[in-house]
């Protein structure tokens, strides 16, 4: 029982994280920067380390869900997600080239190809905030 509210913590932290950063922080810096691109390759660090943070958190929740096969199915589908951002986002990685400090050189290579990859990658972040927002749902709906 303790390490579902545990479980149901991290989620919930996971979830503040991620939608402060997509809600709020992206927008403003894009505001800020005056560029979709310039905030790009900010986020581009960011979500590496979002991405480390929610790998452990997943397979913690599989774990835990472990004895309940719907929710253990869905905490593998995200653990298989999250692995799947990190093999994407190598392969946008490689897209772009950066440059000198103040955003001078920095070229997203290949447009069509990343801007492709991009909305699979955001697809994707979005399906798995989607999920963890029903496993949120579920924990507190449990006693």
């Amino acid at each position: 029982m303790f390490s579902r509210k545990i479980a149901i913590l991290l989620l919930l932290i996971w979830w503040g994280a991620f939608t402060f950063y997509s809600g709020v922080v992206i927008n403003v810096g894009m505001k800020v920067l005056g560029s979709h691109t310039e905030m790009g390759f900010i986020t581009q660090k960011v979500t590496n380390y979002l991405n480390y943070f929610s790998l452990p958190i997943f397979l913690f929740i599989s774990y835990i869900y472990r004895a309940e096969r719907w929710l253990f199915l869905l905490s593998i589908l995200l653990v298989f997600l999250q692995i799947f951002l990190f093999v994407l986002h190598q392969k946008l990685d490689n897209l772009l080239a950066g440059g000198v400090p103040h955003f001078q050189g920095f070229i997203v290579k290949q447009k069509t190809e990343f801007y492709f990859l991009h909305r699979i990658y955001l697809l994707t972040s979005t399906f798995i905030w989607l999920v963890v927002s029903g496993f949120v749902i579920v924990g507190f709906r449990r006693k």
